[in-house]
């Protein structure tokens, strides 16, 4: 999947646009950092580091982590802790949800029906193609209900496009 880091003293902040859902929380949060419009979009500059971490933990996909490089602890997703993120920290259960365990109280799966939006699977994801191939690992994964996304499974953002209710 196509991943590229941002450096700034203190943090290196890394963007996977494979599982962005386009949820905007990073441009709500720090616009003068997270640009869409700017070249490169995301320019930390001299942006607090605990404003940079607490910006990008509001991305509920994960499209966004980061690495602290100032001793700092990292973030849910970090790179460094890939994989053993706190699966209720996202804030993804808006709306009905529901739970199957895999045999390990740790290893529990909650999917969230998201109003208007994606299902949002969160615990440890593992999505594989009609070959077995796999399309997408991690502690969460949101997949497509509105049948337009360009990156079927996943979910990127059409429904918010084309007014999908359900």
């Amino acid at each position: 999947m196509p991943e590229r880091d941002y450096r700034a003293d203190g943090i290196t902040i890394h963007w996977s646009s494979d599982l962005c859902i386009h949820s905007a929380n990073c441009l709500r949060a720090l616009p003068s950092v997270f640009d869409t419009s700017a070249r490169p979009w995301i320019q930390p500059g001299d942006t607090p580091v605990d404003d940079l971490a607490a910006a990008v933990d509001s991305c509920p996909s994960r499209a966004l982590t980061y690495t602290r490089t100032d001793g700092g602890a990292d973030g849910p997703g970090a790179r460094s802790a890939a994989g053993s993120g706190d699966a209720a920290a996202d804030g993804a259960a808006d709306g009905g949800s529901a739970a199957r365990g895999t045999g390990d109280a740790a290893q529990v799966v909650t999917v969230h029906v998201k109003d208007a939006g994606p299902l949002a699977v969160v615990g440890p994801v593992r999505v594989v193609d009609a070959s077995g191939a796999e399309v997408v690992a991690g502690d969460r994964v949101f997949l497509c209900r509105c049948g337009t996304s360009r990156r079927k499974p996943q979910c990127d953002g059409s429904h918010k496009r084309n007014g999908f209710q359900g």
